[in-house]
């Protein structure tokens, strides 16, 4: 009986060195540590958090605060918004009906929504070419250039219906199917079919459908459900340097395209499904997931990567990727498939530099040495608001000019250079008034979503125009 214990404790001991050995290093575990506190120490976002997956071994990594006030350290546990990562789970949503047999991708969008006929150059599209591929892959003419501003705020029942009501006559950029351009709305069209053909709303669907089934059992379309666990992190915005804590307007219309909920152990557990790691799924997901995973390779795509269902992908589908930004959240999964390696940020801070998922990638290949770099969002911020500083004591500068030489007494002839430069000052600030109305955008959706430094720098540009055109004309 000894001898059968020993050679069983050696078979086991002889196999566990043969397997395949995926512990993550204590030198890389601390390296990414140390660059996840730095970030959240140079971007001023209270808390975020990581999942690495390494072959069949999970890590979990946290920073900072899930609420600051409150004092609830950022962990695994952390509900985050996903943003624009939230794609994927309506992608796996509406081929799910379709690995039911209760629709088609080919589907012209007419025979779910008949009153949706949007317009190409003046003309409604033709019924036939708008399917719904066309609005998985980003393929519609759908863009957030022209039509993110039709998203309604609001968090009643009917605000899905209410945004694709918004877009029913809207313009295309391009002809349906032409070329691909990424547009947030089109999975809010994939969201209210999901509804129509199912019977269920676009909440219980999901919940009942595909979170449970699939064992994600901390992630939720229900605002109030992710509240209720006490686990709901707190959204934030950085503003003239300083992060304050910021609830942004509720968008429930665009839920199916950025408003689902999450925390890093369940999106470690949902990358795993991608990877085929994670096998207690039904059996129906197998299918559902390798179909989200296909690229549109017929249209050409951006810096290499292809739009699937929710995923951008490379030719080789060596790199599976998207990334996400809502007001106060910001996020970005990565999957590199053939390394058996995934990598999920989720932060509660739009200043976040989800970039630092690449620096994390290279310390799993041994390039320890990675340091954390501010996001463009951070640097706009700090750009805007050094300009309204200098504009307001630019601006100080001139009116006490001009109150001094009137006080001197200085009589200056009108001469046309003075009247240039006046005309060239509110010309000025006439144009930066209209900025937002040539890109398609109005001030109302640029407060939501950039730096209250935006405005200011606008205002006291207006101010310093109004100081120089003062000193000018002081005589």
């Amino acid at each position: 009986m000894k001898k059968f214990i020993i050679i069983a404790a050696l078979f086991i001991l002889l196999t566990g060195f043969m397997a395949p050995g995926y512990a993550l290093p204590d030198a890389q575990s601390h390296a990414i540590q140390a660059l996840l506190d730095d970030a959240c120490r140079v971007s001023g976002v209270p808390g975020m958090s990581i999942s690495v997956q390494t072959g069949s071994e999970t890590y979990f990594f946290s920073s900072g605060y899930a609420d600051r006030k409150n004092g609830l350290p950022a962990s695994e546990n952390t509900l985050y918004e996903l943003a624009s990562v939230s794609k994927a789970f309506t992608g796996a949503g509406i081929l799910l009906l379709e690995a039911r047999g209760l629709l088609s991708m080919t589907d012209p969008i007419q025979k779910y929504l008949p009153w949706f006929v949007p317009q190409y150059r003046g003309e409604p599209v033709d019924r036939q070419s708008l399917t719904l591929n066309n609005f998985l892959h980003h393929t519609s003419g759908l863009t957030n250039s022209r039509h993110s501003q039709y998203i309604p705020r609001g968090d009643t029942p009917d605000m899905l219906r209410k945004t694709i009501e918004n877009l029913m006559n809207a313009e295309l950029s391009f002809s349906p199917g032409a070329q691909y351009s990424y547009g947030t709305v089109n999975y809010d069209v994939l969201g209210l079919v999901i509804e129509i053909v199912s019977g269920q709303s676009y909440d219980d669907f999901m919940t009942e459908q595909v979170f449970q089934p699939l064992g994600l059992n901390r992630t939720y379309v229900y605002k109030e459900d992710a509240a209720a666990t006490g686990q709901l992190a707190q959204g934030y915005r950085t503003s003239f340097f300083m992060t304050t804590p910021y609830n942004a307007p509720d968008y429930a219309g665009n839920k199916p395209a950025g408003y689902i909920i999450s925390c890093t152990k369940d999106m470690a557990r949902w990358m795993g499904i991608q990877m085929g790691l994670v096998r207690d799924i039904p059996e129906i997901f197998h299918t559902v997931v390798d179909q989200s995973h296909r690229g549109d390779f017929s249209v050409p795509g951006v810096n290499g990567m292809y739009y699937a269902a929710g995923w951008l992908v490379n030719t080789g589908q060596t790199i599976m990727e998207h990334a996400g930004g809502n007001p106060n959240f910001a996020t970005k999964a990565v999957i590199f498939p053939a390394e058996q390696t995934a990598i999920c940020l989720l932060s509660n801070g739009a200043n976040t530099n989800i970039d630092l998922v690449n620096s994390v990638k290279e310390i799993l290949d041994g390039n320890p040495a990675r340091s954390y770099s501010i996001s463009g969002n951070q640097l706009l911020d700090i750009v805007l608001s050094c300009a309204t500083i200098i504009c307001c004591l630019l601006a100080v500068l001139f009116f006490i000019l001009g109150l001094r030489k009137k006080k001197a007494h200085i009589r200056q002839p009108m001469r046309k250079k003075r009247r240039q430069t006046s005309i060239i000052w509110l010309g000025v600030t006439v144009a930066v008034c209209m900025i937002p109305i040539l890109i398609g955008y109005n001030w109302t959706i640029i407060l939501v979503w950039q730096t209250y430094a935006a405005l200011a720098v606008l205002i006291s540009l207006a101010l310093l125009s109004a100081c120089v055109t003062w000193f000018v004309h002081v005589r």
